[in-house]
């Protein structure tokens, strides 16, 4: 066979592969597509030397081609395209071999959108990872963390290192993705990686409320250690949560680390009341950090403290002179709310006051001991000279305590200060004076 006649047969299966290719059914389309690429890869060697063709042919081949450049949809859409090229590996000359979609134009987009959403979903994992683990790791938290961090190190394993893209590419020609599309689907499945991690960072909140009542539960059952972490936990998911400021201040103070509890009490008061999962809760937060002032001695702003609990009772609806028609926690705050002004009232040496809010104390709940007590040192104190006035009141204060009235340390003196009291009284040591 002639030099021209190999040339010219090179031309006629180029020819005949792209009209073969055109009338295909579709079952044969892929078949066609690669026949006609190699076909015009054997008629490129040809072209090598021009001069081995006739101006006609050469006129036909630039007619052919802007035929098989008609048909870079169907080319595309060849399933292992991409397979086949890295097998035969043809230089990029070779155009036919690598047509570029429309949409490969906006690859820089795609490509900067995902780098984009895999740098937010980062940081929301180590926002959300070091919330969680606030205060201890246990096999929930750890598992969540983990797996939110697989996640999101696939990802941006997928998208930024040569290996993950590898790999990556690999799973998209499974699922048989056009390559066009690839790196519109990487970004899509960044951007619905980061919302997913945003919805998640949003319902820390929520999750703040299991976590509180877990510790409620755990302090129950005497586990401290367990009952600390989770408040811990609850505050770092909800910074601003006054439930679990409060939680933690009351496990404090039942520990009797009274600086701590009062820190925890005094951010508790500062977070908004609607932030608390019970209205009483905030007024029991007051209380309690007034309660701490009186033993500190700062008797005005202890005051203060319990002056606006008392407000913020009342704006609850829950006033009741006697407290008879409040639950049993709520006359128990009312109970405290007078106890501790009278009782702040009485440090101040405002013995009338002190004794108007003490015996509001008594008529809520005339079967606790320290109004009692504290009403008894009021009226020894208004009336130095006459002991026996408040010998009754000694008598009661001993007479209704119980063992959960002496938890407080300041309870346990008023109770031992009774008894000193009444025996002093009754063995005539102190008498009225003339």
């Amino acid at each position: 066979m002639s030099e021209d006649k190999s040339a010219s047969q090179f031309l006629l299966d180029y020819r005949s592969a792209l009209e073969y290719l055109k009338s295909s059914e579709k079952e044969l389309l892929s078949e066609r597509v690669i026949d006609v690429l190699v076909k015009r890869d054997s008629l490129q060697g040809v072209l090598s030397d021009p001069s081995k063709l006739k101006a006609s042919e050469l006129r036909e081949i630039e007619s052919l081609d802007r035929s098989l450049k008609a048909q870079k949809d169907v080319i595309l859409r060849t399933p292992n395209l991409a397979e086949l090229r890295s097998l035969i590996k043809p230089p990029e000359s070779n155009w036919w071999w690598y047509f570029s979609s429309r949409w490969d134009n906006w690859d820089w987009l795609w490509n900067g959108l995902t780098i984009a959403a895999l740098t937010v979903s980062l940081s929301l994992v180590v926002n959300t990872s070091s919330r969680i683990l606030s205060g201890g790791a246990n096999s929930e938290n750890t598992l969540y963390v983990v797996g939110q961090s697989v996640l999101t190190l696939m990802a941006g394993g997928g998208a930024l290192t040569q290996v993950g893209q590898k790999s990556y590419e690999k799973i998209l020609i499974q699922l048989h993705i056009p390559k066009e599309f690839w790196q519109e689907t990487s970004c899509g499945l960044s951007w619905l990686l980061m919302l997913s991690l945003l919805v998640i960072n949003a319902a820390l909140p929520s999750w703040a409320h299991k976590v509180n009542r877990n510790g409620l539960e755990n302090f129950d059952n005497k586990r401290i250690e367990s009952a600390k972490a989770d408040f811990e936990r609850a505050i770092a998911m909800r910074p601003n949560y006054g439930e679990a400021y409060y939680n933690l201040g009351w496990l404090y103070e039942e520990l009797n680390d009274l600086d701590k509890a009062k820190a925890q009490y005094e951010v508790a008061v500062q977070s908004d009341p609607q932030r608390f999962d019970s209205a009483i809760t905030y007024v029991k937060a007051l209380n309690n950090l007034g309660r701490l002032y009186i033993l500190k001695k700062e008797y005005g702003t202890a005051v203060h403290l319990l002056r606006k609990g008392f407000d913020r009772f009342n704006d609850l609806g829950l006033q009741d002179r006697d407290g008879k028609n409040m639950s049993k926690e709520q006359r128990d705050v009312y109970y405290s709310l007078y106890k501790n002004l009278g009782w702040a009232r009485l440090m101040q040496e405002s013995y009338d006051v002190a004794a108007e809010k003490l015996k509001r104390a008594i008529k809520i709940d005339p079967d606790r001991s320290s109004a009692h007590c504290l009403l008894a040192q009021v009226v020894d104190a208004k009336f130095p000279q006459e002991p026996t006035k408040a010998l009754d009141l000694w008598r009661t204060c001993i007479a209704v305590v119980t063992p959960s009235d002496l938890a407080k340390p300041e309870e346990d003196e008023w109770s031992a200060l009774a008894n000193k009291r009444i025996e002093k009284i009754l063995s005539g040591k102190e008498v009225k004076k003339e």
